[in-house]
C-alpha cells in the first residue's frame, strides 16, 4: 500500500508542476531519486505519464490518460455532453479548431478539442493547462468572476508565455473590463506565437464562469476584420451550452 501512496503522491505532483524532473520531485516527496525514478517508469508503463526530452535533460509530464478517465467525472462528462452538438456546429460554421476548456482554480484545462478539417490547424493535447491571463478561453472565464477574485488573480505574479502575453496588471483590468463588454476574449498570440483564438464564457446555473469556448487557428487565417464576426458566433455557442445547462437539458 505504501507504493501504491507514493506512486499517487508523485502523480499529484507531476500535475501540480505540469513538467518536472525526477530530481525536483525527489525533493518535494522526501522521497530518494532511485525510488522516485521507479515509480515514474512505472506509471509511465501504465500510461498515467510521459517523458519528455529537452536535450540531455529528461522531465515528466501528464499523458492524456488522465482525461480520457476524467471525462466519465459527471460534471465533465455531462459539459463534453451538452457542449459536443454545439462544437460541432460552430467547427462547421467556421472551418477551424473549436477549444472546449473548463476553469480549475486559476488554470484552464482543455477538456473536449474539434480539430479544423485544414492542412494547416492549430494542435493542442487534451489536458493543456493553461494560466487564466494567457488565453482566450482564460480571460473569457477571469473577466466574468467576481471583482474580488479578479483582484486576487490580478494580486499575483503574472507570467508571459509570449512576448504578447499581457502581464501588467493595469492593462489587463481594462483589457477584461473590454471582454465583459463584448462578451468575448480575443487572443492574439498570447499562449502561442502565430496563433489567434477568440472565447466565450459558459456560465452554470449560478451564474459563474466554470468554462468557455473558442475558435482557434492560425493567425495568418484570422485577419481582425474577423474578429467581431467570429466573436457573435462564439459568444452565441457558448451561450447555448449556458442555457442548456440552467435547463438541465
Amino acid at each position: 500500500m505504501e507504493s501504491v501512496r507514493t506512486a499517487l503522491s508523485l502523480l499529484e505532483l507531476v500535475a501540480e508542476h505540469g513538467e518536472v524532473g525526477v530530481s525536483e520531485l525527489a525533493r518535494q516527496s522526501g522521497e530518494p531519486k532511485t525510488t522516485v525514478q521507479r515509480n515514474l517508469v512505472t506509471l509511465h508503463e501504465a500510461g498515467w505519464l510521459r517523458p519528455v526530452q529537452k536535450g540531455r535533460r529528461r522531465t515528466w509530464a501528464l499523458s492524456s490518460k488522465i482525461l480520457t478517465v476524467a471525462r466519465h467525472v459527471e460534471p465533465v462528462a455531462d459539459l463534453r455532453q451538452l457542449a459536443l452538438p454545439v462544437m460541432e456546429d460552430l467547427r462547421q460554421k467556421t472551418a477551424e479548431t473549436i477549444h472546449l476548456m473548463q476553469r480549475d482554480g486559476k488554470e484552464v484545462v482543455l477538456i473536449e478539442r474539434l480539430d479544423s478539417p485544414q492542412a494547416l490547424r492549430t494542435v493542442r493535447a487534451i489536458g493543456l493547462r493553461a494560466p487564466l491571463h494567457v488565453a482566450s478561453n482564460g480571460k473569457a472565464v477571469l473577466a466574468h468572476l467576481e471583482p474580488d477574485q479578479i483582484e486576487d488573480y490580478l494580486s499575483e505574479k503574472l507570467v508571459a508565455w509570449t512576448p504578447s502575453s499581457h502581464t501588467d496588471p493595469a492593462k489587463l483590468r481594462r483589457h477584461l473590463k473590454l471582454v465583459q463588454k463584448q462578451g468575448y476574449a480575443f487572443n492574439d498570440g498570447e499562449l502561442d506565437r502565430d496563433v489567434r483564438a477568440i472565447a466565450a464564457p459558459v456560465f452554470d446555473t449560478t451564474a459563474a464562469p466554470i468554462a468557455a469556448l473558442s475558435i482557434s487557428c492560425p493567425a495568418t487565417r484570422f485577419p481582425k476584420s474577423k474578429i467581431e464576426t467570429y466573436g457573435r458566433l462564439v459568444k452565441d455557442a457558448a451561450a447555448k451550452i449556458s442555457r442548456s445547462i440552467a435547463s438541465g437539458a
